[in-house]
């Protein structure tokens, strides 16, 4: 097996370099690029076996970013670094692996170097997952239009159901879709399966 090639994409860093110095004692990978933006990495970094990328930076383009990575850079493995309220998002829109901040740096390296070796990634979250917290912090309106949106209303009849007008409840799908971290309301259905029989 040859060497993996790494591009780092952090704004900050000394959480960079942290991973940096880390992944370059690492056998057989290294570190070829360490950038601050997406953008120097559409317009300095030529080719890459896996990027490790700032979750927030994703967040930017409502984590539409993904598909433009892949896109560029053909066969490469994404790992996001940071917060995510439902993480499983990234691994359907086709990343490798997601690195929750509370988790410990050896993990993360064992994440990396499973990933970099083509085995499956996977989500190193916190110990609560992160999608059931953030179903703590809805309102009580948005946690009813998420179930009618489980349920397959549309937003018609949850403005019919809920008494409201359809510029509020899409004002409330469009906050449901920041919250979890997903494009549209297709995305939230799609987190059904997981999170359908909590507390809603």
């Amino acid at each position: 097996m040859g060497y993996v090639s790494v591009t780092i994409v952090y704004p900050f860093r000394i959480l960079a370099d942290a991973f940096s110095s880390s992944i370059n004692k690492l056998p057989d990978f290294y570190v070829s690029n360490q950038v601050e933006s997406l953008v120097e990495l559409w317009e300095s970094v030529e080719e890459t076996d896996l990027i490790l990328v700032d979750a927030d930076l994703l967040k930017q383009s409502c984590f539409r970013d993904i598909r433009k990575i892949m896109a560029s850079f053909p066969g490469v493995h994404i790992i996001v670094i940071g917060i995510v309220s439902a993480p499983e998002v990234l691994i359907m829109k086709g990343c490798a692996g997601y690195i929750d901040l509370h988790r410990g740096f050896d993990e993360a390296l064992h994440l990396i170097t499973r990933v970099g070796r083509g085995a499956t990634g996977g989500i190193l979250s916190s110990s609560k997952s992160s999608s059931e917290s953030t179903l703590d912090t809805l309102s009580q309106r948005e946690s009813q239009t998420l179930k009618l949106i489980w349920d397959g209303m549309t937003n018609k009849e949850i403005c019919d159901f809920l008494g409201v007008k359809q510029q509020t409840v899409s004002s409330y799908v469009n906050r449901l879709c920041e919250k979890l971290g997903v494009e549209s309301r297709n995305g939230i259905f799609l987190l059904s399966h997981r999170l359908r029989d909590k507390t809603l």
